[in-house]
């Protein structure tokens, strides 16, 4: 097929509208800002991971001599068109890098705008078509032959083909304002997976539901999400997609305002006197340091345990790679101090911020991770 086409829009949705979060949660106190302006750009905390409202982490996209990308992404459409952002700034393939729900931004010095990443066609490059089809009923791309001795017109002509078979999924694709760089072209054929039909494009996938849904009417047609499922196949650093603080001076930690439930857990032996995100030295034998991906370095928190009736304040000293409904990894001694044993390895929790966030750990937020 012909080189990725450059996107000017939208690449792919998981459902048809937007949602903030994939935690599930009641609607965040309005008392609470969701995101807010930070010097160059925005500040989003919306996708970060955890129930809306719960975490100020978030991802900040801006304008600055690296990229421009928060002015890409007001004229892409912004979240109404992309989606919230889902990760930091990363490098990749040379590129300066940043996923939405619904895209993959690439800044490109050269026309000083975004090119928008072929999401399912570098999925198939890292493997990932027998997940696709097994987890999210999305089928494999046709072989290369199908191409075989065509001219690029013939090729255009023949993959748009593809979607005749199926009205409203044609429709749906010559809705938008260019459906060649929106969506890119079919790159399978439509296929009955049983509550839907479903077809894969270079940068979308589209499916027209059956029956009623939550989400979807019969013979509606949506579109898949596709930053989202370029994170959950981990075909990029999984460091770009963790949370990271508000800027110093754009966010003032209110005590209490911010009140998160899951799973505490602990960590240990192959930390012990290793470097913790802060810079200091962990010690197991602090029962003060926990790890956590939803509140600031240097927040204190307010930790109880429903199951034990046991409350501590520990002091987030360390990040990690755990998702949510993990919220806490708690050093050995912290763990034990609220009343759990360290054989049963995890403790639903609460968690309450108290205490302010410390600014000298929280101003590098722009800088690209290392893979």
């Amino acid at each position: 097929m012909k080189p990725a086409i450059r996107l000017v829009c939208t690449v792919i949705l998981l459902i048809l509208t937007v949602r903030p979060s994939s935690a599930t949660a009641a609607p965040a106190p309005t008392t609470i800002p969701l995101d807010w302006d930070v010097p160059g750009g925005h500040f989003y905390t919306e996708a970060n991971g955890f129930p809306v409202g719960t975490s100020p982490m978030g991802y900040a996209i801006v304008d600055d001599d690296q990229a421009h990308l928060w002015t890409a992404f007001r004229e892409h459409g912004g979240v109404k068109v992309l989606g919230y952002p889902i990760s930091r700034r990363f490098i990749w393939g040379g590129f300066v890098t940043q996923a939405t729900q619904k895209a993959v931004l690439q800044w490109r010095p050269d026309t000083h705008d975004v090119d928008f990443v072929n999401i399912f066609d570098e999925l198939s490059k890292h493997g990932a078509d027998a997940w696709l089809s097994s987890v999210r009923s999305i089928p494999p791309p046709l072989p290369a032959s199908f191409d075989q001795g065509l001219s690029w017109d013939q090729v255009v002509s023949q993959r748009l083909a593809l979607l005749r078979t199926h009205p409203s999924i044609l429709r749906s694709y010559q809705a938008a304002t260019n459906p060649l760089e929106l969506y890119g072209l079919p790159t399978s054929r439509v296929v009955d997976v049983g509550p839907m039909y479903v077809v894969r494009l270079q940068r979308a996938v589209l499916q027209e539901w059956k029956t009623d849904r939550p989400w979807a009417r019969a013979g509606q047609v949506t579109v898949a999400n596709g930053g989202d499922l370029a994170r959950e196949a981990g075909i990029f650093p999984w460091k770009a997609f963790l949370p990271m603080a508000p800027p110093v001076g754009t966010w003032t930690a209110r005590s209490e305002a911010y009140v998160l439930s899951g799973h505490a857990t602990w960590y240990g032996p192959g930390f012990v006197g290793k470097t913790m995100a802060n810079g200091q030295i962990y010690q197991p034998d602090d029962a003060t340091t926990t790890a956590s991906n939803a509140f600031p370095i240097g927040s204190q928190l307010r930790v109880t345990s429903p199951k034990t009736g046991r409350t501590i304040t520990v002091v987030v000293r360390d990040t990690g790679r755990f998702p949510y409904p993990d919220v806490l990894d708690l050093s050995p001694a912290a763990f034990q101090l609220l009343g759990a044993s360290l054989a049963s390895g995890v403790v639903p929790v609460t968690v309450t911020l108290i205490g302010s966030a410390r600014d000298d750990t929280t101003s590098r937020t722009h800088a690209p991770p290392s893979a």
